[in-house]
């Protein structure tokens, strides 16, 4: 009995020794955020934190709308459970052309990646995958391609020009990242799954960074090349054949070959298991969309003329991850109504409906009464929709409005013309710019605009813009749009108790916060506190999310244009007692110098002895409040922001600070030396056991780096991305 008891403990000792070395683990956490909710363009993201510690790895499917073997596997992706390390994935990052089932609507969204665009709302996509990416160590692409590619001409299907059934890199190897093993040493797994041995996959070298390279003109404006030489980190793209009819089949493949290179990337997960039965059952799936409180199934739908179509697209879009669905008027195609409201001012025939870009319904449509509504005396009258809400605009008049606001001109009251409404200095449709802008979304941005349409202001920060009516025959008329600067003035929070905390908000400064949770309830500015988005460190924060304030460790809280994703300034969340602590000690140190200086006879001063001692125990008192690298790296940016102005200080503070609290900064520099920086931080051996991750990151320079190149798996699992992220 004894000999059994010794041997029960001495299992027990073992299996906890087992469970220590494997580190702390949690049950995973997920999360969905959508980017630019509200307009044509949304963005779904899944962020999952998994139950045990290890690397970020994004996945993104979508970015061209005919591949839809790529957003499905991600839709799939989304639902895994993690076991190791974290998930972001982006199922459909390009929706507008997801629903017209293309390639690219105004430009190929994979090819504005090399310098940040602002011209289309594929630029604003961009910017939020972006930094997206910066949060990552690893990227895998899903994609389809045509043919199949080979190495060596076999066939018009079966050649080098073909990309179908490939792992696609842009190099075999990159600084110390040795792409090509990667690949390989998951290849013959993924193979393994795949019967078919003409449908097995192969690695293909793009070699983008050789000038004699024939795809690298246009692969070097792609996302995973972006990924590679920019952020240094691992990139590859999963290309399943669009010549394989059966989707089920390329969905099961794909999402099989993403797990196998998870693995090989640091990160395990368990997917979902769905047959390909279950994939076309989930991809033919209807939604029963609503228009008026009536339901699109086929039957004529009756509209009112000048009434409001009010959208109800059921359970669709209640999931970041999930179908996306659109209806489109038969005048206006490529505008859903889902996210664009309109009124009835001119007949169009029936309204379709689809999801994923699928038809799945066709609807004709009626006027209940004559077209158009009964005009108004006086000069015309434009109805616009400023941030959904309905506004009238007469001849001549001025419509204020604030940068990043939502603008749809709808029409002209009453007109029984065809009308064509010019906003000059925007162009709805590039690849046919007739000047009808009358419909379409426009996100008020000048930034974005023909700067030659740009008239004077009501000031000197106002950009005024005109809107034409260039309707053949028909009388004309104009009017005005004036866009001031976004201003904010303060941000309302929420403590745990309910209390209100109104913040004043200074971009570059301070926001001294007691350690506890709090909840973003609101801001005041000059226009919609709903097109402002706040970002703590690298997760975005929706109204009423709660967040902690804890001892010892500051955050950068950042805000931008919840339409545009452009930048509004940052603020250090620093909590109140450090920032107490440092006044203090600054308050004291600064009479002692006043004293001395009293003390000394006229004509002499110490004051550029005293300078440094001031410098130096001010910032003491905040690296030591924690022993933690976040506190101590915040004593800088606060010391240089006391000392050079506002504009100065937020920059290098704000620059600073997001470097210390995330793993990576939030946005990224380009060029070579970012590739370098990331190496010194994150591409070295696995420590010691015991010893501190990041003690010698830096130690050597980059030129005197060990050359042979390390197993990628090892380089992640060695800087496991930190769970701020989510």
């Amino acid at each position: 009995m004894a000999r059994r008891t010794h041997w029960a403990i001495s299992l027990l000792v073992l299996a906890a020794a087992f469970l220590a070395s494997a580190g702390p683990c949690q049950a995973s956490a997920k999360s969905g955020f959508v980017f630019f909710e509200g307009t044509q363009y949304p963005l779904g993201v899944v962020f999952i934190q998994g139950e045990a510690p290890g690397p970020t790895v994004m996945i993104q499917g979508g970015i061209q709308g005919d591949e839809p073997t790529g957003f499905l596997s991600a839709q799939i992706l989304a639902e895994s459970r993690v076991l190791k390390g974290n998930l972001i994935v982006v199922p459909r990052a390009n929706v507008p052309s997801i629903h017209a089932h293309q390639r690219a609507v105004n430009v190929d969204m994979n090819r504005r990646f090399d310098r940040d665009y602002n011209q289309f709302y594929e630029d604003r996509l961009a910017r939020v995958v972006r930094f997206l990416l910066s949060q990552s160590s690893a990227f895998i692409h899903l994609h389809e391609g045509s043919g199949f590619y080979d190495p060596v001409y076999v066939d018009a299907q079966r050649n080098p020009t073909r990309w179908g059934q490939s792992i696609i890199i842009d190099a075999n190897t990159h600084e110390r990242l040795d792409l090509a093993r990667l690949v390989n040493s998951a290849l013959s797994e993924i193979n393994s799954s795949v019967r078919e041995k003409d449908l097995q996959f192969k690695l293909f070298n793009t070699r983008t960074f050789e000038p004699d390279s024939q795809y690298a003109k246009e692969m070097r404006k792609s996302l995973t090349f972006y990924a590679l030489a920019n952020l240094n980190i691992p990139a590859m793209a999963v290309e399943v054949s669009k010549n394989i009819g059966a989707l089920g089949w390329k969905v099961k493949h794909q999402v099989f070959a993403t797990s196998v290179l998870l693995r090989h990337c640091g990160v395990e997960i368990v997917p979902p298991h769905v047959d390909a039965d279950e994939i076309m059952r989930l991809h033919e799936r209807d939604h029963r969309v609503k228009i008026n409180g009536k339901s699109l199934d086929g039957q004529a739908l009756a509209l009112p003329p000048g009434g409001t179509l009010k959208v109800d697209p059921g359970s669709a879009g209640k999931e970041a991850h999930g179908q996306v669905v659109a209806v489109f008027a038969s005048d206006r195609q490529g505008v859903n109504l889902v996210d664009s409201p309109r009124m009835a001012l001119e007949r169009f025939q029936e309204l379709e409906t689809r999801v994923d870009g699928r038809k799945v319904s066709t609807t004709s449509v009626r006027f209940a009464g004559e077209m158009p509504p009964p005009l108004p005396s006086g000069p015309p009258v434009f109805i616009c929709w400023l941030n959904g809400k309905a506004v009238q605009v007469k001849q001549g008049e001025v419509l204020h409005a604030v940068v990043g606001d939502q603008l749809l001109i709808d029409g002209v009251l009453g007109s029984k013309w065809k009308e064509i409404l010019n906003f000059k200095g925007y162009a709805a449709r590039p690849w046919s710019n007739d000047g009808q802008d009358m419909g379409w979304e426009i996100i008020l941005d000048p930034e974005s605009f023909i700067d030659k349409y740009r008239l004077p202001g009501s000031r000197k920060d106002v950009a005024r813009y005109q809107v034409v009516r260039e309707t053949v025959g028909a009388r004309p008329a104009s009017f005005f749009v004036d866009i001031e600067p976004r201003l904010v003035q303060s941000l309302k929070l929420v403590d745990a108790k309910g209390q209100s905390l109104n913040v004043h908000w200074t971009s570059g400064g301070e926001m001294p916060l007691a350690p506890g949770e709090y909840a973003m309830a609101d801001a005041s500015s000059n226009g919609p506190a709903n097109r402002l988005l706040p970002v703590l460190g690298n997760r975005p924060l929706k109204t009423g999310e709660k967040f902690r304030v804890e001892s010892g460790r500051t955050q950068l809280l950042t805000l931008r244009q919840s339409t545009t994703f452009a930048g509004l300034g940052a603020m250090t969340i620093v909590p109140a007692a450090a920032h107490k602590s440092a006044e203090k000690v600054a308050a004291k140190v600064e009479a002692k110098v006043e004293a001395k200086a009293d003390d000394k006879p006229e004509g002499k001063s110490e004051m550029r002895a005293e300078v440094k001692p001031v410098a130096k125990l001010a910032a003491k008192p905040v690296a030591q409040a924690s022993t933690k690298p976040v506190a101590q790296a915040t004593a800088k940016p606060v010391a240089k922001a006391a000392a050079k102005p506002v504009a100065k200080a937020a920059a290098k503070a704000s620059t600073k600070a997001a470097t210390k609290i995330a793993d990576k900064p939030v946005v990224k520099p380009v060029g070579k030396p970012a590739a370098k920086t990331i190496v010194k931080a994150v591409a070295k051996p696995e420590t010691k056991p015991g010893a501190k991750p990041e003690a010698k990151a830096s130690a050597k320079p980059v030129a005197k780096a060990d050359a042979k190149a390390l197993a990628t798996a090892k380089r992640l699992t060695a800087n496991p991305d930190r769970t701020e992220h989510f």
